[in-house]
């Protein structure tokens, strides 16, 4: 393929996250508006996470050398061909004089110099304001893009270096004896693509539509409840994919031995029962039964749409649920990693068995209770006795392995979801087994 070609195609996807971007966030008004919320959390975020999607695509196109010829985009985005640098803004420039010659009076009306009064200099100014603004939002975008783009391949090259790759989980040679890596590389890039969706639409259904350019506490809100419920998904896929491997890599007779001898089997079932748990939930909570809106809803660049509900609410008693849930989800993340890493201690058997134990009790606790509008005390001591084991054990195995930032992320995590579970801890009603109905 020509080079120059190569570098323009290239260059047009860049286009696209930039002009994706921009409408989804309404990036409109004057120079400096648009040029201050270009730099601004919210649309920094939105290039990085379209820019994440986008390579990990390149990656799944990357698998057919016929398509596109990974070492050439390597040189062309990695490294910057300079001397063809004016090739990489051709897709921009040529946008921008669309968007001139279609729309130049509201150009003129955003972009305006009240300086100049003579109507046509006012005109060029507003025009020459906007190729400037073109010309700093692709660079941006960019360069973002680069560096996500450079930082996935070296992920690529290192699920290469230890033999792992998208579809590793479909290939059955029946003489491995570690198997339980298989399926990471796919249960990421699927947790990526659902990120991505689940965000966009929790972001579009829960920001002020007209004052959109204000970062507030829901973005970080959703963004963090976005990345709970993905995790949920990730180790519950990965747990699905990785099992049928090893099922099929064996029996089922034998996998299951072996999964007991490890102690894998709890964890094993733990992630299945909460990804088929959150599923539903999913799909009842959050998409409204209604999953083709919410999908169109999380892809295309629009922000509403009729005949659906106005927002996705996690307050007060669903708050409860959520917090407790993802606390499972965090320890079963934890389980999961050590299984992939193949650590062995008796410390993390515990932590399987008592995950499986006390989840399969929540969620009768949970149903029974109404979402713990009226619970047995013994029940809600049992809950948070076994809470407590988790968070002690979870902690002496990531200090056994010196996992010191994961620790301080576990606690983090820990702490904010104690936090809204303590803030709504009265709508708790605990009702002595006497007198209960």
């Amino acid at each position: 393929m020509n080079q120059t070609l190569l570098i323009i195609i290239l260059s047009t996807i860049v286009l696209l996250i930039e002009i994706y971007s921009e409408t989804h966030l309404k990036n409109y008004g004057t120079f400096l508006e648009r040029t201050n919320y270009l730099f601004s959390i919210k649309t920094l975020f939105n290039i990085l996470k379209f820019s994440s999607l986008f390579s990990f695509c390149y990656i799944l196109l990357k698998l057919d050398r016929t398509i596109l010829d990974s070492n050439l985009i390597t040189t062309k985005i990695i490294n910057i061909d300079f001397e063809n640098i004016l090739s990489y803004y051709i897709p921009s420039g040529i946008f921008s004089l669309c968007v001139i010659f279609s729309n130049s009076n509201e150009l003129f009306r955003q972009f305006q110099g009240y300086s100049i009064r003579n109507e046509k200099l006012n005109q060029l100014a507003a025009n020459l304001k906007y190729i400037v603004f073109r010309f700093i939002s692709f660079t941006l975008t960019f360069c973002i893009f680069k560096y996500t783009l450079q930082n996935i391949i070296k992920l690529d090259l290192y699920f290469s270096k230890n033999n792992l790759s998208l579809f590793d989980w479909l290939e059955y040679s029946k003489n491995e004896i570690d198997n339980y890596n298989r399926g990471v590389y796919f249960s990421l890039l699927l947790t990526i693509i659902i990120f991505f969706l689940f965000n966009n639409c929790f972001i579009k259904k829960n920001s002020n539509y007209w004052n959109y350019r204000v970062l507030n506490f829901i973005f970080f809100k959703y963004f963090f409840i976005s990345i709970i419920l993905c995790l949920g998904l990730f180790f519950g896929i990965f747990s699905i994919l990785n099992g049928v491997y090893n099922i099929f890599n064996s029996s089922l007779t034998q996998w299951i031995s072996k999964e007991n001898i490890l102690g894998i089997l709890p964890i094993r079932i733990s992630s299945i029962l909460i990804v088929t748990y959150l599923i539903g939930y999913i799909y009842k909570e959050v998409l409204h039964k209604n999953l083709i809106n919410f999908l169109v809803l999380g892809i295309f660049p629009i922000r509403t749409l009729s005949k659906y509900p106005e927002s996705i609410v996690f307050e007060k008693r669903e708050t409860l649920f959520f917090s407790q849930i993802s606390f499972y989800i965090l320890n079963i993340a934890l389980a999961e990693l050590f299984i992939i890493i193949g650590y062995k201690n008796i410390y993390l058997s515990i932590l399987n068995f008592a995950i499986l134990f006390i989840f399969d009790d929540f969620k009768i606790i949970n149903d029974y209770s109404r979402g713990l509008v009226s619970v047995l005390p013994s029940h809600f001591f049992r809950i948070w006795v076994f809470n407590i084991i988790m968070i002690i054990v979870a902690m002496i195995l990531l200090a056994n392995k010196e996992y010191y930032w994961i620790l301080i992320t576990y606690l983090l995590f820990t702490s904010i979801l104690f936090r809204y579970y303590f803030k709504n801890f009265h709508l708790i009603s605990l009702k002595s087994p006497f007198f209960y109905n």
